[in-house]
């Protein structure tokens, strides 16, 4: 099941990283036993879908407005950790968001890096359910509505960065969050068909 707090801000928001890291885990999702949860909403409880489909893993919200986060199956012993994952957004008419997140010690408390179905780019915080956006930048959008790129992201002491195949590179410092896990995130409107589909996912450790 997707944890989940409510948004009800616009978000807006990484850098190339050249520091040695330790892999801690790749997906390609090609197996449904690899560790992801995998089931569907089954009642209103269940603010969205987390499944493996077809080769990659899908996040569907399924209630306006609310953030889902999931967890990566393997953590690293670090907190300061690079993530990296393909990713295809559907964003529809609305102004849904996908990527990925780390330092999550609740669904209230993250730092979240996504592309936004409108080719926003963007690095943001949640702080007791309140988002702040940090950074904002732009990537190239084929389709209107969707994105298809490669997420990068990092977070090193207070330093946090972003950047996607085709997009813009973001860095900015924030020391507001020291601890918590990494995985992926999505936000959207289900009346606008919100969904994001990813891949090659890859998880590692940029401490000593």
């Amino acid at each position: 099941k997707i944890a989940s707090c409510l948004l009800g801000v616009t978000l807006l928001a990484a850098c190339s990283f050249a520091s040695a890291a330790s892999v801690v885990m790749t997906d390609d999702f090609s197996n449904a036993k690899s560790g992801w949860p995998h089931s569907g909403a089954t009642s209103v409880e269940d603010l969205g879908f987390a499944i493996y489909a077809d080769g990659d893993y899908q996040l569907t919200p399924v209630a306006d407005h609310v953030f889902g986060y999931v967890k990566a199956p393997k953590q690293a012993e670090s907190v300061d950790v690079s993530i990296e994952s393909d990713m295809f957004l559907l964003a529809g008419v609305g102004s849904g968001l996908a990527g990925l997140a780390c330092r999550v010690t609740d669904a209230k408390n993250f730092y979240g890096f996504a592309a936004r179905g409108d080719a926003g780019l963007t690095i943001f915080k949640v702080i007791k359910g309140e988002v702040t956006p940090l950074a904002h930048g732009r990537l190239r959008s084929v389709l209107a509505g969707s994105v298809d790129t490669r997420l990068t992201a990092s977070c090193k002491g207070d330093e946090l960065r972003l950047s996607a195949r085709d997009g813009d590179s973001l860095a900015i410092k924030d020391s507001a969050l020291t601890k918590g896990t990494a995985g992926l995130i999505i936000w959207g409107e289900k009346a606008a068909g919100t969904m994001a589909t990813f891949d090659n996912f890859t998880l590692s450790s940029l401490g000593h």
